[in-house]
């Protein structure tokens, strides 16, 4: 199973997944989509993810301070 697959594969369980806890139980949608949120950040802040930036930010801090002088 390529990766394309897999992500196809793992959206229909998650979807199939908040579906049913919509309709077994009494449970909003923002309620839903706040436990989702929740649940992301608590996936993205504990693991190692190295978010790198396209640009170097302290080069723009340097540069902001060099126009703002004049």
């Amino acid at each position: 199973m390529n990766i394309n697959d897999q992500t196809d594969a793992f959206l229909f369980e998650l979807q199939a997944v908040v579906n049913r806890f919509h309709t077994e139980f009494d449970l909003n949608h923002a309620t839903i989509v706040g436990t989702l949120e929740m649940l992301k950040l608590d996936y993205l802040t504990s693991t190692d993810i190295d978010f790198e930036s396209d640009i170097d930010l302290q080069d723009e801090i340097d540069d902001e301070e060099q126009t703002s002088d004049f």
